[in-house]
Order: structure tokens, then sequence, then C-alpha cells
């Protein structure tokens, strides 16, 4: 019995002894896998909120492509302050991969010939580079002055593409012949009612009407169309262009001279700031505007895309980009206006009148195109900062509201002339450029018509400067 007794406790306390340890293991086991599941959980926030400090993903991109999205940063203010501009980067909000092969795909279909009808096609010019722009208007003949006149007197050689009114006067016909111009005869007509359908009503020509053959495009929108074939038609158009309003634009400078060969140029597509708060010369925040903060902004794209894709928060602090003076080698700028034009026959399609002309115009469309990254190839994409290279937007700087000090309330006023820079032979400046720097002197100046005051006078100090009237040379030997 006794020694029955004692074998039966030594199997007991064996039994015991193993239970308790596989007790313990299981308890490590689970104590390590709460540890690691914390620490997964972590690490995966941790990440999350990294990546969306400089990468905005939303609902629109393609959750599987996360994975391989760039992290890095998008916006470079304190750069340009430090003087370092070649550093400077104004980068969209939203990456999304696959918008890479969707604008390849908009570029490669084909491009209509123009419908307009062509008036005169000028010699080939010694240079590749190309101005396109509308201006049918009845009479333009200080247009024409301010415009080709100056390109023409200060060293462009380049090919100048116009589409003008079909009854364009004689005498500017054979100006535009002596100065080596294509003009195109841009017919306007009745919008078609597919398009204006529900909308207002406005005595702005270029939000009322359409021209011949493009009558599902409001003029303001339809001469980017133009544009793109007329680009397409140039055989000789291989170098940058410059897509440009016409009304308000005076050169200094051939405004491609800085930029060097298209073809060997990292950024293909370029597009110009006006003034926002990071490039204001001035302590007044009034006199500047970014595109986030900007009422207008907000009221011509929410109504039409919704706040939840606008985003204005995401860009309260970046530069708006003007629509009037874009810049790009011939692919490049062919992808800006391929783009461009498919969102506005796509905004023309859906129901809502807030995505159509007047409600919406060109210059709101494309900010919200660019930040969304909408325009594609962000890395051969770049913006230029207001006072810095071959464009200078004066529009915000003339035309402001400042504080009255009787009144004691803002009050708007145009002509204002106190940022303005100008050097010895009172040439306009960029006031971020040195001395020496080949963009000094501010190659292009867009929206002077805000400046008139003082701008009117100083045309007629330096008619010197656009006042050309001799026929070209490579027109004349041609």
């Amino acid at each position: 019995m006794a020694a029955s007794s004692r074998g039966s406790s030594s199997g007991r306390s064996l039994i015991s002894l193993t239970t308790l340890s596989r007790v313990l293991v299981i308890c490590i086991f689970l104590a390590s896998l709460q540890s690691f599941v914390l620490l997964s959980k972590i690490s995966s926030e941790s990440g999350q909120k990294n990546s969306e400090a400089v990468v905005d993903n939303d609902a629109n991109n393609n959750n599987n492509n996360n994975n391989n999205m760039p992290t890095r940063t998008l916006f470079t203010p304190e750069e340009f302050r430090a003087g370092r501009i070649e550093n400077y980067i104004n980068l969209p909000t939203v990456y999304n991969p696959d918008r890479d092969k969707i604008v390849q795909e908009l570029m490669e279909r084909p491009v209509p010939e123009p419908t307009e009808t062509l008036l005169h096609k000028a010699p080939t010019p010694p240079s590749g580079n190309v101005i396109l722009g509308l201006a049918s208007y009845p009479t333009f003949k200080d247009g024409w002055l301010k415009l080709v006149g100056s390109l023409r007197t200060n060293g462009y050689e380049g090919h100048i593409i116009v589409g003008v009114h079909p009854e364009i006067l004689q005498d500017e016909r054979d100006y535009l012949d002596k100065m080596g111009v294509t003009y195109y005869a841009v017919e306007t007509v009745n919008c078609s009612a597919t398009i204006l359908n529900g909308v207002s009503q406005t005595e702005n020509r270029v939000r009322a009407k359409c021209s011949r053959g493009l009558e599902n495009l409001k003029l303001e929108w339809g001469r980017f169309e133009m544009a793109r074939r007329w680009l397409r038609a140039c055989d000789t158009c291989t170098g940058w262009s410059m897509v440009i309003d016409t009304r308000d634009i005076f050169f200094q400078k051939d405004p491609f001279a800085s930029l060097g060969d298209a073809d060997d140029a990292q950024q293909d597509l370029m597009f110009v700031e006006e003034v926002a708060q990071y490039t204001n010369t001035l302590p007044d925040k009034i006199r500047a505007i970014n595109i986030g903060a900007s009422g207008r902004y907000k009221h011509h794209t929410i109504p039409c895309y919704g706040s939840d894709l606008v985003t204005a928060e995401k860009i309260i602090d970046r530069p708006m980009l003007c629509s009037g003076t874009v810049i790009g080698s011939k692919n490049g700028t062919h992808r800006f206006l391929s783009v461009l034009v498919d969102e506005f026959h796509n905004n023309n399609h859906k129901r809502a009148i807030q995505c159509k002309s007047p409600h919406t115009t060109d210059q709101w469309t494309m900010n919200y195109l660019y930040y969304r990254g909408d325009f594609g190839f962000p890395q051969q994409t770049k913006t230029l900062p207001w006072g810095t290279g071959p464009v200078l937007t004066v529009g915000k700087p003339c035309a402001s509201q400042i504080f009255n000090e009787t009144t004691k309330k803002l009050e708007h006023v145009h002509s204002l002339k106190d940022m303005m820079v100008f050097d010895a032979n009172d040439l306009i400046l960029n006031p971020h450029e040195k001395k020496g720097s080949p963009t000094y002197v501010a190659p292009t100046l867009h929206q002077w018509d805000r400046c008139y005051k003082w701008i009117n006078p100083w045309f007629n100090k330096h008619k010197k400067l656009f006042s050309r009237d001799d026929e070209v040379k490579w027109v004349k030997e041609s």
C-alpha cells in the first residue's frame, strides 16, 4: 500500500509539472501575439499619418496603388524664401499612377483638322517655337502692335498663330503678313442647345457664343481646342509653345530665350503662378491671394465638383495658376490642352449647370485639375513662382483692395504701382530675379490692362519696344 501511494503521488506531480509548463508556453505565446498586434497597429497608424502629411489619397484613387505612393514633400515655399528657387516645388496634392495612363490615352486620340478658315500661312520662321492665341476682335490694330509688334521688335523669331475676325481689316492683314503671322478666321455663331439648357445669359461674348465647327464649346473654352488643332497642324512648331490671352499681353524680350532647348528640358509643361502670400513683396496680405483661400475659386468649383473633391483647405497656402500664359514643349502643351478640353466636354455633358460656362471658367477648372493631379506626369510638370521666369502677371499687384484710412473700409482700386520694379532703362523687372539673370527684365507682362493709369503713359514713352513696322527679314527673303 505504501509503495502504491508513493507511485501515485509521483505521477500526479509529474502531470502537474507538465500541465504547468504547457500553460506557461501558452501564456508566453499569447503575450507575444498581443505585443505583435499592438506594434503592428502603431506602425500602421504611424505610416498612415506620415503618408497623409505629403499625399492625399481619395476615393477616386485606386487603393491597390497606395503601396506605390511616393512619400515626399509637395510644396516648398521656404526654399523660395531662402533664395533657392531651383529647389522650389509646388506639386499636386493627389498622386495616382494610373492617371498617367489615362492622360496618355487622351493624348493619343486623333486630333481633328482646324475647322477655321486659314487666311494666311506665314513662311517658316528660323525658330520652331510658337505663340498661340485667339484675337477675333473686329478691330485690333493697337492690340497687334502690343502683341505681335513687341514680339518681333524684341527678338522673337518663332511662329505666331492666332485666330482673327473673319472680316479683319485689310491694313491689319497687311501688318500681320509683314510680321510673319499665321492666322485663321474664327466665325462666331450661336452655341449648340445642348450646352445652353438652363445656363444663365451673359453679355460677355466669349462666354455667350461659340465658333463655327466648335458649337459645343463656348469661345472661352473653344480657344483651347483651336490652339490644340493649330499646334498639331503646324509641322515646324517643334520647340516651345505658349498658349496666351491676347488682349492684355506685352513682351519686353523673347519669352523662350531663357528656357534652352525644349527637347532637353526636364519639365515639358509649366504653369505660371500669380502672386501668392509666399511671393508677396509687401507686408499687406490683401495684395496677394492663395488659391485655397479664394472665395471665387470655391464659388466656381464646389458647386460642380463638390467640396470633398475640391478640398480647398488642403491648398490654402498654394498659389493660383494663370490660364492665360501656359508654357510647354509641343508634347507638354498637347498634354495640357488634351486634358483641359476633355474636362470641358465632360462638364458640358453633366446635368449640373454649375459645371458649364458662364458658371465656371477656364482658370478655375484648370487650377482644380492641376491640384488634383489630373494633368498627369507630375515629374514633367512644374509651376513658376510669381516674379520669376518668362512671365510676370501684374493683374493682382495692380488691381487690389486696400484699406482707406478715411472711410475705414476696404476699397477696390486699380493701377497700383508699389509692387513694380524698374531698371535704369525703365524696363519692368521680375522682383525676385537677381541682376544678371536672363529673366531679370520680365520677358512677358500679362494682365497689364489692370495698370492702365500708369502703364499707358509707359507705353507712350517706350513705343520703340513695339512700334516695329518694317517687314521681318525672313519674311522678306522667303
